[in-house]
């Protein structure tokens, strides 16, 4: 009698069809690991989307496939691979270095916190991913998504699309099914805008929700750990898991149900603020997308309040813009050489901001002076006692309170609150204020759409939610758009897990 597996395609896996495949037997963590690095070794040469994958990563696997079939696996995430945004540090067969040849070697004294977490609920660090080098606060002459380490990373719809960053490889690894879910940091936009492009769903919570302890920085006040997966409920799983194995949660070591929010979809007295944007920053095709959703989401009982205005957002869009920067490059400056000093190697002597620069220059591989230096040159010039700083830090107390998110919610009684992504300013406030955020995937700009690389044919387009309810509604939203079941990428790998699993003879379904 034929064995009958079945095995899911890793394009569009989600967490539940991996489950599933490593509860019955019908692969192991070491299959996928091998299936994924093949993936990444068929296209990564196109996409750029990875650094470098870990040597280790199916011994690890292996030993995780023995202590499932002993005693079981530790969570759900047990034998689940994922990748790192390489500002993530690790303390294995992989480095970080924010994508820079100038920090290799460098060891830092522990993992990130995140690291620890995902070990102890056992899953696997398969690899680095691609970035914009040191979270696009490097240069302003160059692209996104180029790191000297990880050369120029693409989009996935077409070819030399345009990726967008900072955790450029992170969403694109995802949308090319390299990995179920990656791992990112946000200081402005680097999770949403990536997951727009790649069609996939990003997820930057809270500011304290996840650990940020072990991250290359640029702000520590900003900066934030978040992931990117293929749909909302996954998202959500990851989160329970996540939240129950970290020690700071006073949810540790207990089940949480964070899930339970995607099985809810009943959204009478749901009351949805739409944020005010300006049309002129929204293509049409984008907008009609996104009205029409909230025409569904108005059908299945929610509260649509169009219009509401951030009471922060003009003065905040009139500001010059080296006000709008000055935080972030005062604190890059002040907190990378905190991460500097803490090294416990530093073979290049990398000891201040300066000689972090001077490294740059002096390495063929990071191509100064055709991709410049000058965003860091203007974080060099900073101090933390400037007046320019210390007002600006006054303004965010407002963004981030009345004249924000949060202000905005309480005086519309809201739950969440939703907008077409683009404009930046909005993203801005989000990352000023620690508000979480999620991207949903909302559908494609028509087939006849002119190509351009910033503008790309793809045209992905998607909500950004923010606050309370955000869960329920990104569901809703996802379920109701169903544009990720229309995204296929031009670049696909051509192993996939039938593949490596039983490459002949067995009759495999794939799913």
């Amino acid at each position: 009698m034929e064995q009958c597996l079945r095995l899911p395609s890793l394009l569009n896996a989600t967490l539940d069809d991996l489950k599933q495949g490593l509860t019955h037997g019908h692969f192991t963590s070491a299959q996928l690991v091998r299936t994924y690095a093949a993936g990444v070794a068929e296209v990564n040469h196109v996409a750029h989307a990875v650094i470098e994958l870990n040597t280790e990563a199916e011994a690890i696997a292996q030993a995780l496939d023995q202590e499932r079939a002993k005693s079981g696996p530790r969570s759900a995430l047990h034998g689940i691979p994922f990748l790192l945004k390489d500002n993530i540090v690790t303390l294995d067969q992989t480095t970080a270095t924010c994508g820079s040849t100038a920090l290799l070697g460098t060891i830092p004294p522990a993992e990130a916190g995140i690291v620890t977490i995902l070990r102890k609920a056992g899953a696997i660090i398969l690899g680095k991913a691609n970035l914009s080098e040191f979270s696009g606060f490097r240069h302003t002459n160059a692209s996104t998504g180029w790191s000297a380490r990880g050369g120029q990373a693409t989009g996935i719809f077409w070819p030399n699309m345009k990726a967008s960053g900072s955790s450029t490889g992170s969403a694109a690894c995802v949308g090319l099914g390299l990995a179920f879910a990656s791992f990112g940091t946000e200081t402005v936009s680097s999770i949403v805008t990536p997951s727009e492009k790649s069609c996939v769903v990003g997820f930057k919570p809270t500011l304290s929700v996840l650990p940020t302890d072990g991250v290359i920085p640029v702000s520590k006040r900003q900066d934030t750990m978040g992931y990117i997966a293929r749909t909302v409920k996954d998202v959500a799983q990851l989160l329970d898991v996540l939240v129950q194995f970290d020690p700071r949660s006073s949810t540790h070591g207990q089940k949480t149900i964070y899930a339970d929010s995607c099985h809810n979809s009943d959204f009478q007295g749901v009351r949805v603020g739409v944020v005010k944007y300006s049309e002129e920053e929204i293509a049409k095709h984008k907008a009609d997308a996104f009205h029409e959703i909230l025409g569904l989401l108005t059908q299945a009982g929610a509260t649509i309040l169009d219009n509401v205005e951030l009471a922060g957002l003009k003065e905040y869009e009139l500001l010059p813009e080296a006000m709008k920067t000055i935080v972030l490059e005062t604190e890059m400056k002040a907190d990378m050489e905190a991460y500097l000093a803490s090294l416990t190697e530093n073979p290049r002597g990398i000891l201040t901001f300066e000689n972090l620069i001077n490294a740059i220059k002096s390495e063929h591989s990071e191509e100064y002076p055709s991709r410049n230096v000058d965003t860091m040159l203007r974080a060099l010039h900073t101090s933390k006692e400037s007046a320019e700083y210390l007002a600006m830090l006054q303004n965010q107390e407002y963004y981030t309170d009345r004249g924000g998110f949060e202000g905005a919610m309480d005086r519309c009684d809201c739950d969440v609150m939703i907008a077409p992504a683009g404009p930046l300013s909005l993203q801005g406030f989000a990352a000023i204020g620690g508000d979480p955020v999620m991207t949903v995937p909302m559908g494609f700009y028509p087939e006849e759409t002119e190509v351009r690389r910033e503008k790309p044919g793809a045209g992905l387009v998607l909500a950004l939610l923010v606050w309370s309810q955000l869960l329920r509604v990104a569901h809703a939203f996802e379920q109701l758009s169903g544009a990720q079941k229309r995204a296929k990428p031009y670049l696909l790998p051509r192993t996939d897990l039938r593949d490596i699993v039983h490459p002949k003879g067995t009759d495999s379904k794939i799913g």
